[in-house]
């Protein structure tokens, strides 16, 4: 209402438009925070935590240059933790896949007919 009548006794409407524009504009920028975006974040997705363990493992191995013993050593400590890594990741995979499975069977109404042939 009070609104109304500023608009019809203000003379330059353009002035007190733009007025009117940017104080809610700055309320708005003080009021909500704001997040910038970088190409940056966007291209680079974050890597799970056992995955740079991995990958941290493998850097300690190769950049051990003069001490054989502790480079081989760290192979030995890397490859163990590879294998472990990839064996978990198949694991979950199957797990996965028959958790999948088994969903889909009680919506399908086809997979009985695969299973009987």
């Amino acid at each position: 209402m009070q609104l109304s009548k500023t608009v019809s006794i203000v003379k330059d409407l353009e002035k007190f438009v733009d007025t009117f524009t940017e104080t809610i504009q700055s309320t708005c920028r003080r009021t909500f925070k704001t997040t910038s975006t970088s190409n940056k974040t966007n291209k680079m997705k974050s890597v799970p935590w056992w995955r740079k363990r991995i990958n941290a493992l493998r850097r300690h191995y190769q950049r051990t240059r003069n001490e054989e013993e502790l480079r081989e050593r760290r192979k030995r400590k890397y490859l163990e933790e590879r294998k472990k890594y990839q064996n978990e990741i198949k694991k979950e995979k199957f797990n996965s896949w028959k958790g999948y499975c088994s969903v889909t069977s009680s919506v399908n109404p086809w997979s009985q007919v695969y299973k009987l042939a």
